[in-house]
C-alpha cells in the first residue's frame, strides 16, 4: 500500500513539476522551439488539453489552464492521502 502511496506521489509530482517548467518556458522564451522545449510542450498539452476545454480561453490574454491543472493534481494528491490514510 505504501508503495501505491509512493508512486502517486511521484507521479503527481513530476507532473506539477513540468507543468511549472512548461510556465516558465513560456514566460522566458515563448516563441523558441528546441528539443528541450518540444519534450516538455508535447509531454504537458495532453494533460492541460482537459482543462483548456473546460475554460476556454476566448480573448483572455492569459492562458489559466496550468494554474487550473496545478491546484487540482494538489487537491487529488491530498484526497488520495486523506482516503488511503
Amino acid at each position: 500500500m505504501i508503495l501505491i502511496v509512493r508512486i502517486v506521489d511521484l507521479l503527481i509530482s513530476v507532473i506539477n513539476t513540468l507543468i511549472l517548467i512548461r510556465v516558465v518556458l513560456s514566460w522566458l522564451s515563448p516563441m523558441s522551439r528546441n528539443g528541450f522545449t518540444e519534450l516538455i510542450y508535447n509531454t504537458t498539452e495532453p494533460i492541460l488539453r482537459p482543462f483548456r476545454m473546460l475554460i476556454p480561453i476566448g480573448n483572455m490574454r492569459m492562458d489559466i489552464s496550468p494554474i487550473i491543472a496545478y491546484f487540482f493534481f494538489i487537491i487529488l494528491r491530498r484526497l488520495i492521502f486523506m482516503l488511503i490514510f
